[in-house]
């Protein structure tokens, strides 16, 4: 009778533990979520028209009975001008001064450094030669301050050597400036001594000489 007793005294200690042993409870799993747009199978989708796709031709054109080009007339605007009454244009448009007609050479009036501050006298179609000392090479040159056409007008201006008429790199040369006497009167000469890229007011040297002007002598008649 005791080992009976002993077994069913097991089986009843077990089946004990199990009932008080909690069962784990179930994690739901989340179902995916249907799109309705993507249940739409391809022979559901309703198939595109052709002709919306493309403009239809409402009329049939016969280009045989449109109108040549050469019978179109533009319109003309009632503010326009008749092209046939226009007057022609006499008067001058900015910058289409004649460019003053030089007088024929009559001589050459040297001018140095010496002259600065002086008077210089020259006729009518003399040719005022200024030549001044310069370096180029150090950025300096000599240039006409001021100047406008009046007894005298300018010819031409030029850097060059003392000796082989080449202008070296570090030699000293000499800038040349030409004008010519125009007409008799009084003008005032100036040229400085600068570099181009810097203030205007930023001169290392000023030279100025006032120029007159007389008419040349009046041949008499044979």
């Amino acid at each position: 009778m005791k080992p009976v007793f002993l077994i069913a005294a097991l089986l009843a200690a077990t089946g004990l533990a199990r009932a008080q042993t909690p069962t784990p409870t179930p994690v739901p799993t989340a179902s995916p979520e249907i799109i309705p747009e993507l249940e739409i199978s391809a022979d559901e989708k309703p198939a595109a028209d052709p002709a919306a796709l493309a403009p239809a031709l409402r009329e049939e054109v016969n280009l045989a009975d449109t109108e040549s080009a050469e019978s179109m007339e533009i319109p003309v605007d009632a503010d326009a001008p008749d092209p046939d009454k226009a007057g022609v244009l006499t008067e001058k448009l900015p910058g289409d001064e004649a460019a003053l007609e030089a007088p024929p050479v009559t001589g050459t009036i040297q001018v140095t450094a010496k002259e600065n501050g002086k008077v210089v006298t020259a006729a009518v179609g003399n040719l005022v030669r200024i030549t001044l000392e310069s370096n180029p090479s150090t950025g300096y040159n000599w240039e006409l301050r001021d100047f406008e056409f009046g007894a005298a007008i300018f010819n031409s201006s030029d850097v060059v050597a003392r000796k082989t008429g080449n202008v070296l790199m570090g030699a000293p040369g000499d800038t040349i400036i030409v004008l010519q006497a125009f007409e008799p009167g009084t003008q005032q000469i100036t040229a400085v001594y600068r570099r181009p890229w810097e203030a205007p007011d930023q001169v290392a040297a000023t030279f100025s000489f006032q120029l007159e002007v007389e008419a040349p002598p009046v041949t008499p008649a044979p």
